[in-house]
């Protein structure tokens, strides 16, 4: 998708990686040399900004960061403002190559005492930030923390307990990242939307920062010492709390999975909080004494009919065409292509990509429509973002959130006819969104008369005219849905959540309430001490929704090889369940699965593999193989060879076989088939087939396997824990050797 740029404001979506601080080997720069001398003065403002006022104020911040960097491969962008914020920003940014290998970073400074309001680097990636990391999540907070003290000498954050999360890429050629969330306190209570972000690398470097910058500081707080006792409101949110019971979908991207499950959560007016001053419910028009009981309310009662049926790739571009035409000046809209494809969901439509050409350039995105019934399920009208001249007027709400939630309703019965019986009214009438002017509305699946998390209709109206900014239906198709039997009774479900019912004491800013620049006091529900859990229907769990698709993988204990195969299962690379046997043989297929997750993206998502097609390479791997688009990767990255004909796949792998697959990987094909010049000293030597000699002795060699007692074992077959060891060795050895993982 586009980046969009408009008068006065720049929009960027810098695509980085985390990383900062490292130390640095010998280094060039990437790239032409440029020079920033002439201060930058950014329109209906009187601040000048050099280079040099940049560079002095990252000294400060960082006076040993960066050794290896020299103050000419910096570079000063643009100063630009945001949406709704007028605080002038600006941008220091450097790239280079260090061993052949490409790094950068960009730090933004924002207003006239510069502060820094955000950095991210991407650096030279070693063993150490691979998995298993070298710094564990405890040895990485204790590193973020010291960094929040650089910029919060008054002691004002602190670490969000439950908010900092551990994250890896499920390739391990891929870095350990770890995420810490810091909240600024006032007077010893979190402010909602006040907040420290940092990222810190499995070999503890910080790799990126951002703190969130308010325009206003004259900001007015409620009387900590007028709150009502929190045991009083605890009773009251004890009294109207109920348990609802709903369906919720939960994908697994790794695998294209998903997992449907019916589960429990508070009634969600409840979850809004209570204002701690006066006891009202928080709602989002503001404060209100009585709890608000919308009921499930289909956006229809009867089905519509669908717009049109079975359409063809002509047809989809027609519908298009209408849509997205323009009477702008100057601007014309160009269709650039349709493609058929399915979506996550499993979906036949048609994807229009599309851009809008004019004098300053062109924009454009994505359009897709439902094969099936003609209708838009995924649109973004990006013509109020061309670069042409735009109304410069106050961009204020007009319409009330009742007048736009009726527009959205329209849109949706008027675009994606078919699907509106199906889903329902908002319950929390929308979310207003101050930095475009518009309304959120979220309308929910209904199946058997309960509301689908995961599963909905989208829709985002201007306030201002009621214009449609964007449509999106993301509804599954064929999905299972678990019968409501055998669970727990609401009252049942209710107890438990009373039982682990505990306030969150905050101030919240809601514009509803007395003004923009007012904070209030809200005692926030929380349950299990996790913003995100909810019941198991079934079995009365804690789950948290978010990690519902490895909730049922178990933890597998073994003598060598637990930590690697329990990443691998959890990641969803390795199937496993109770029965899974770590010392069994693998097969080719299966061994071939788990390797490629491991080090390549292999995407569930059929229209992003289209393009991974080749002529058929084994005589029994055929394009509607199951592991068609797997052969097909590893052959283009060199892992695999088509010179057996056959590939196998129901046979156990040897470890000469994965020996040949793991050098293949590395690129080094070529000098392993010099097989003669390898003296293997083994005691087993002779059972090395004569063609795979060369494999055996690099792989042997490199300590990708690993001999017993002086013996190679080259026909043994390959169990799930060897092959488990031999992945995370590999993934070393691409990272070492920079082997594109793409």
């Amino acid at each position: 998708m586009s980046t969009f740029k408009k008068a006065g404001v720049l929009l960027s979506a810098t695509a980085l990686s985390v990383g900062l601080l490292a130390p640095m080997a010998s280094a060039g720069p990437v790239g032409n040399e440029r020079m920033e001398t002439l201060p930058i003065q950014v329109a209906q403002t009187n601040a000048k900004v050099t280079k040099d006022d940049l560079m002095k104020r990252f000294r400060e911040l960082f006076p040993n960061g960066f050794p290896n960097v020299t103050e000419k491969e910096f570079s000063m962008g643009t100063g630009y403002s945001r949406p709704n914020d007028s605080t002038v920003r600006y941008e220091l940014n450097f790239s280079k190559s260090i061993d052949n290998r490409y790094i950068y970073g960009i730090f933004t400074f924002v207003g006239e005492t510069l502060e820094l309001e955000q950095f991210q680097y991407q650096p030279v990636n070693t063993k150490d930030v691979l998995f298993p990391a070298k710094y564990s999540e405890a040895e990485a907070q204790k590193v973020a923390d010291e960094f929040v003290k650089k910029f919060d000498k008054a002691g004002e954050y602190e670490l969000l307990p439950n908010e900092h999360n551990y994250y890896s890429s499920s390739l391990l050629t891929q870095p350990v990242q770890y995420s810490f969330m810091y909240t600024k306190k006032k007077s010893g209570v979190p402010v909602s939307d006040q907040s420290i972000h940092i990222r810190v690398l499995g070999d503890g470097t910080v790799t990126s920062y951002y703190k969130t910058h308010l325009e206003k500081n004259n900001f007015t707080y409620d009387d900590l010492s007028k709150k009502q006792s929190e045991s009083d409101v605890a009773s009251r949110v004890q009294d109207a709390l109920k348990a609802q019971l709903s369906y919720r979908i939960e994908p697994d991207y790794t695998t294209g999975e998903y997992a449907v499950k019916l589960v429990y959560q508070p009634n969600s007016w409840v979850t809004s909080g209570v204002h701690a001053l006066t006891g009202e419910w928080l709602t989002a028009d503001g404060l209100s004494s009585t709890l608000p009981n919308q009921p499930i309310t289909p956006i229809v009662t009867d089905p519509l009919a669908a717009k049109q049926q079975n359409i063809t790739s002509d047809q989809a571009q027609a519908i298009a065409q209408k849509l997205l035409a323009t009477d702008k000046k100057g601007v014309t809209l160009e269709i650039e292509s349709v493609q058929e494809t399915t979506t996550e969901t499993g979906k036949a439509v048609f994807n229009i990509q599309y851009m809008y050409r004019h004098k300053n350039g062109g924009s454009g995105t994505t359009l897709t429509i439902d094969k099936k019934t003609g209708e838009i399920i995924n649109h973004s009208d990006i013509r109020n973002n061309l670069e042409v001249e735009e109304d410069s007027s106050n961009a204020e709400a007009e319409l009330t959130r009742q007048q736009a939630l009726e527009k959205a309703v329209a849109y949706v019965k008027e675009l994606a006819p078919s699907y509106a019986h199906q889903y329902a009214l908002p319950v929390n009438e929308g979310v207003y969104e101050k930095y475009n002017n518009s309304y959120d509305f979220t309308f929910q699946r209904i199946v058997n008369g309960l509301t689908v998390a995961g599963d909905q209709i989208t829709v985002n109206v201007d306030a201002k005219k009621g214009n449609l900014l964007s449509l999106n239906v993301h509804s599954y198709e064929n999905v299972e849905w678990p019968a409501a039997t055998g669970i727990l009774t609401q009252q049942e479900a209710t107890k438990l959540l009373k039982n682990q019912l505990n306030l969150k004491l905050q101030y919240i800013n809601h514009p509803k309430v007395e003004n923009e620049q007012h904070y209030s006091l809200v005692y926030q529900p929380v349950f299990k001490e996790d913003p995100y859990a909810v019941l198991d229907a079934k079995t009365g769990e804690w789950i948290n929704p978010y990690d519902m698709a490895n909730s049922d993988k178990p933890t597998i204990e073994h003598p060598t090889a637990a930590e690697e195969l329990n990443y691998l299962i959890h990641a969803g690379i390795l199937g496993g369940d109770e029965t899974f046997n770590p010392d069994a043989p693998v097969t080719k297929e299966e061994a071939l699965k788990v390797i490629m997750k491991s080090v390549t993206y292999m995407y569930s998502d059929p229209r992003y593999n289209e393009n991974e097609t080749m002529s058929q390479s084994f005589t029994d791997i055929t394009p509607d193989h199951p592991s068609y688009q797997f052969v097909t990767r590893a052959l283009k990255m060199g892992m695999l060879d088509a010179s057996t004909k056959t590939f196998n796949a129901t046979a156990s792998l040897s470890n000469q076989e994965l020996a040949k697959w793991v050098v293949g990987m590395l690129k080094l094909h070529n000098v392993a088939q010099l097989s003669d010049i390898y003296e293997l000293n083994y005691s087993d030597a002779g059972q090395v087939d004569q063609n795979l000699r060369g494999y055996v002795a690099l792989a042997y060699g490199m300590g990708l396997l690993e001999a017993e007692n002086n013996q190679l074992k080259p026909k043994s077959e390959v169990t799930y824990a060897q092959l488990a060891q031999v992945i995370i060795r590999l993934a070393y050895k691409m990272n070492e050797y920079q082997i594109d993982s793409y």
